[in-house]
């Protein structure tokens, strides 16, 4: 489901008329689609690490690659924490419950 929120927006994503800054079509859209019903999910460090995968994989199609020493590269999962803060999915979901 988290798929098919990311491409049903993947246009304003894409975008080059906005801004990365502007982008917070993850947390407004994608997100909350993922995370529905997520109260009741017993999750299992598989399920987690799945978990962390997708966001990074959304991420980085949203923040796009940097250039390093004349190379473009994707960023790195901990380039990613520091773009969101440390609001990570899994975080997210735990914090949920409580």
């Amino acid at each position: 489901m988290g798929n098919k929120a990311y491409y049903a927006n993947r246009q304003l994503v894409n975008s080059s008329l906005i801004s990365r800054s502007s982008k917070q079509i993850y947390r407004t859209l994608v997100r909350p689609v993922v995370t529905c019903g997520s109260e009741l999910w017993t999750l299992t460090m598989e399920e987690e690490r799945a978990l962390a995968v997708f966001e990074r994989k959304i991420l980085r199609k949203i923040y796009g690659p940097v250039i390093e020493n004349e190379l473009w590269r994707i960023r790195r999962k901990g380039e990613l924490e520091v773009i969101i803060k440390g609001e990570n999915i899994v975080r997210f979901i735990k914090w949920q419950r409580i």
